[in-house]
């Protein structure tokens, strides 16, 4: 708090780019994961993807600091 001050604390932002770093962090998720593919998108890509694989219930429960993730085999 004292970095960034008490107004901070209540906003519902983060000083930081969470894609960039879920980025930055892709090889790690995909290995410790065993994944083969990962999208990242933005509540606003993902709302225009809404159907199969894109639970609107997950989308809207996506915030600054909790991300939500869905998982899905194709």
């Amino acid at each position: 708090m004292a970095e960034f001050g008490a107004q901070a604390a209540f906003q519902r932002t983060l000083p930081f780019s969470e894609r960039t770093v879920l980025s930055e962090i892709l090889p790690y998720l995909k290995r410790t994961l065993n994944l083969v593919d990962v999208d990242i998108l933005t509540v606003e890509d993902a709302r225009s993807k809404e159907g199969p694989g894109y639970t609107r219930t997950i989308i809207d429960g996506a915030e600054p600091g909790n991300p939500a993730f869905e998982f899905r085999n194709e």
